[in-house]
């Protein structure tokens, strides 16, 4: 082989390895970049799932306020038609 052609042999596989180089970093950056909008991903989903629970915390609550409402109308009712009861025994 002519030293001309070894040297041009050598160049290209010289260009080679840098080309594959190139990919590798490229690959390994994308990779990392990746991980990275994964990790974002998952720390946005449990923000959203503690935010989900503390909605139905608040909604439980809520219920909870509303049943009590219900009852205490209940009795108000209650207190009034026996109001009422005793005045018209009075009268």
């Amino acid at each position: 082989m002519s030293e001309d052609r070894l040297e041009r042999i050598e160049k290209i596989v010289e260009s080679n390895a840098r080309a594959i180089q190139a990919l590798a970093d490229a690959v390994a950056s994308d990779r990392e970049e990746r991980k990275q909008e994964k990790k974002g991903l998952y720390d946005y989903l449990a923000r959203i799932a503690s935010a989900q629970s503390d909605f139905y915390e608040t909604q439980a609550d809520f219920y909870r306020h509303l049943e009590r409402l219900d009852d205490r109308h209940a009795q108000m009712i209650e207190i009034i038609r026996q109001i009422n009861e005793n005045r018209s025994d009075q009268a």
